[in-house]
């Protein structure tokens, strides 16, 4: 989906107020930090199991990033409940991500905003001096085909343009090759 498509979903989400929860703090303090974006598809949520445990094992910090996008959306936009609905749906993804985050001793972080997705990432790797950037790999079909040729996908742009090393987890992935428990 193009900026301009993306934007004319999002633009009356301006209202939309970024949310930031701050897990509990661990000792030890993390030796590193992974990013993970998220979202309501199943490769992001494999994306967030695999960066749990992977966290689990080096001891980083996990820092959860969903940007709003229009699959967050209810499907009638005039309906009387839109908003409602919409809050809704963003606090169930919330409180998923959430219990996912839950083995970890602390050390985490969610945000939810409106963001550019791609952007969104970058600004929290940056500020976390993240290891990785760990995502869901792209989803399939004609319009995800479409924006990784524009160059619009977030695979594609942190690829291209990224500067920290780009993890893409498959949503059937199995995690089974550790060699030992954390």
């Amino acid at each position: 989906m193009s900026k301009d498509a993306r934007h004319r979903f999002t633009e009356n989400l301006r209202s939309l107020e970024p949310l930031h929860i701050d897990g509990p703090p661990a000792v030890p303090a993390p030796a590193c930090h992974l990013v993970v974006g998220f979202d309501r598809n199943a490769g992001s949520h494999s994306a967030l199991r695999f960066a749990v445990d992977f966290a689990l094992r080096i001891n980083a910090g996990v820092h959860v990033a969903h940007s709003v996008d229009p699959n967050d959306l209810p499907i009638d936009p005039d309906s009387p409940n839109y908003e409602r609905e919409l809050a809704d749906g963003l606090e169930s993804e919330r409180s998923e991500a959430c219990a996912m985050l839950a083995p970890l001793p602390g050390n985490w972080s969610y945000d939810c905003t409106h963001e550019d997705p791609m952007r969104l990432l970058i600004s929290i790797a940056e500020r976390h001096d993240a290891l990785m950037i760990i995502i869901g790999t792209p989803r399939r079909g004609f319009v995800s085909m479409m924006e990784r040729v524009s160059g619009e996908s977030v695979s594609a742009h942190l690829i291209h343009k990224g500067h920290r090393p780009l993890l893409m987890i498959p949503a059937q992935a199995r995690f089974s090759g550790w060699t030992a428990t954390p």
